[in-house]
């Protein structure tokens, strides 16, 4: 058995194999890269992700002859699903056996339903903000709003998919700016209907040469209020980061509140809108001179007039003694919020799996899960064989056997359970991979995060480092050190050609089972 992971990504790329008898099960665990916001010199580390995802590609092809038997496809995100897109040219041929997803991506589940119409509203809406010229993108709140959308695909494409108005590629195919949700369509197209399965938790499953490993189905939850639970409720030690707050799954009313907003202030409006709502309804405006208040261009726009920048009541509101008490942009505040929010929720739906193998010993894939789906694996049991009414596991027993973690979103301080999750694996032949490149999450600056995102997050690696004995692949790890650190351990390292010096295309372990 063998996991490769493909190197010099913000984002999951994984091949996992069992070969035996000259035969080879193939599977593939998501394929996407972080997209760039911004130029290429703010972000030079970021901005080599597409490259690079075409020569990882390009190996991958090569490595598993353009065919796979099974494709998991964990959550709707780009930094897991881009690589169809970036490299769509490279997957025209390509040949998939069966498609896995959560249930939550299941359009006959009116759990699922509801939660994804609620999710296309507020997408639909964020990005009709972000397209909107007339908003400063600068301003912290589109700052948030512009970078989480970057994990859903190109903003036209998100909002077409989100509005039901996104065109089927003719040729199955998919387009440079495919959206995330076209990439799941295009997965379960190249599959076909029959050979796409909607994993719920408590299920046990088959992978491997002749169905001859079980994975266990671990999340996400069905349950609304874990599924809801994105962060620590109280300060404990939950995760590596402790904190009291909560953010919930995003609420109807936040997600009508920012539609309608989008609507007034996007590209739709109605004549006087910008009148009535841009900060103040005309009660209490400040009039301009006579005759200049308003204008209306060739479609019909109604206008402000721009205030001369030496009139008194436009310096006293822009000066910067009480800048801080400018409104202009206040209610954009809620979008910011709302953005966060259904981030962390597609996160928290991630397709969580337990690939257990024939001695036992598990290797652990939970995608991008949050606080919530993790608690959600105590909930339910698990068939220790496939012998109907036999004893069964906990979620306590499976996480002893892990010997493989692939560690939750980058290793950000929030997608790693400590007492409940990492300080549960304690087989001592246990080794994590991360895929990360630090440089990469550090770009991803704002006025609020000036340091950009703490991936991987010191404490947890900290952690990680003490139960693995240092025997952690990073997307960006040296590569000396990696192989010092894996002398003794079960499994055999290698790495795979340079992309530059120094800097391998992929990592691999391999295991005889």
């Amino acid at each position: 058995m063998s996991i490769r992971m493909y190197r010099g990504l913000l984002g999951d790329f994984f091949l996992v194999r069992h070969a035996a008898g000259g035969r080879v099960f193939k599977m593939l665990i998501d394929c996407g890269v972080l997209q760039r916001i911004g130029t290429a010199e703010a972000k030079p580390s970021t901005s080599l992700g597409k490259t690079r995802m075409i020569d990882n590609v390009a190996d991958f092809m090569k490595e598993t002859e353009e065919e796979v038997d099974l494709v998991v496809a964990t959550h709707e995100h780009y930094d897991h699903l881009s690589g169809f897109i970036l490299a769509s040219e490279k997957f025209k041929d390509f040949k998939i056996g069966k498609v896995w997803m959560a249930w939550t991506e299941d359009r006959t589940d009116k759990i699922a339903n509801s939660y994804r119409n609620k999710t296309k509203k507020a997408l639909a809406a964020l990005a009709g903000l972000a397209l909107n010229s007339a908003l400063a993108p600068d301003s912290d709140a589109m700052q948030t709003v512009n970078n989480l959308l970057q994990f859903y695909g190109d903003k036209e494409a998100v909002r077409a998919h989100a509005l039901g108005l996104a065109k089927r590629e003719a040729d199955g195919k998919l387009s440079g700016n495919a959206s995330c949700e076209a990439v799941l369509d295009w997965l379960r197209k190249r599959a076909g209907a029959a050979n796409v399965s909607f994993l719920k938790p408590g299920e046990v499953v088959h992978w491997g040469i002749d169905d001859a490993f079980r994975a266990y189905v671990l999340g996400p939850p069905r349950d609304d209020k874990l599924l809801r639970q994105l962060n620590p409720s109280k300060e404990d030690s939950e995760v590596y980061l402790a904190s009291r707050d909560e953010l919930f799954l995003a609420r109807s009313g936040e997600v009508a509140m920012v539609a309608g907003l989008a609507a007034i202030h996007g590209d739709v409006h109605h004549p006087g809108a910008e009148i009535d709502n841009q900060p103040f309804t005309r009660k209490y405006q400040h009039p301009y001179p006579p005759g200049k208040n308003i204008a209306g261009d060739r479609n019909g726009l109604v206008k402000l007039v721009p205030r001369s920048p030496n009139d008194p009541i436009a310096r006293l509101y822009r000066s910067k003694q009480i800048f801080d008490r400018c409104i202009d942009d206040e209610w954009l505040g809620i979008a910011e919020s709302l953005a966060l929010k259904i981030d962390n929720d597609v996160k928290n739906t991630s397709l969580a799996l337990a690939f257990e193998l024939a001695d036992k010993k598990v290797l652990l894939f939970p995608g991008d899960a949050q606080v919530g789906n993790w608690l959600s694996w105590d909930r339910q049991s698990y068939p220790v064989d496939d012998k109907p009414g036999g004893p069964t596991l906990k979620i306590d027993d499976i996480l002893a056997r892990v010997i493989f973690y692939k560690v939750g979103h980058h290793a950000s301080h929030n997608a790693t359970m400590r007492e409940r999750g990492l300080e549960l694996m304690t087989n001592s032949s246990l080794v994590a991979m991360i895929p990360v490149v630090e440089l990469t999450a550090r770009e991803q600056t704002t006025r609020t995060s000036p340091k950009g995102w703490a991936m991987p997050y010191d404490k947890l690696y900290e952690r990680l480092d003490q139960r693995t004995g240092g025997k952690i692949i990073r997307g960006d790890g040296d590569i000396t050190t990696e192989q010092g650190k894996f002398k003794g351990s079960i499994f055999k390292l290698s790495y795979g050609a340079d992309f530059k010096d120094k800097d391998p295309l992929w990592a691999e372990l391999k295991l005889d089972v």
